[in-house]
């Protein structure tokens, strides 16, 4: 499975057919918020929005930048892994 990138995220299949996507906007100079995250039925239980979310945390340290999530799923497993605490904001 490929992870590909956009100007609004990350996601996986083809761009005018996702089979699931992460998106995020520019909060501030150093602040990205994840808004949406989204699989489709036939990859759920792979894994794949975690996936997603590594890869928003892979460019997030890359770019200095700071994650904050209004989405509850990035949300929550931000949250709840210390590997990422070193850019989720809250």
């Amino acid at each position: 499975m490929e992870i590909k990138r956009d100007e609004k995220g990350f996601y996986v299949g083809n761009p005018s057919n996702k089979d699931a996507e992460i998106t995020f906007v520019k909060k501030d100079e150093d602040t990205i918020d994840i808004d949406h995250t989204e699989v489709s039925e036939n990859l759920q239980g792979q894994g794949v929005g975690g996936k997603l979310v590594q890869a928003v945390v892979d460019y997030a340290r890359e770019n200095n930048l700071n994650i904050t999530a209004t989405c509850p799923y990035a949300e929550k497993k931000l949250s709840r892994t210390d590997e990422y605490l070193d850019v989720f904001v809250g």
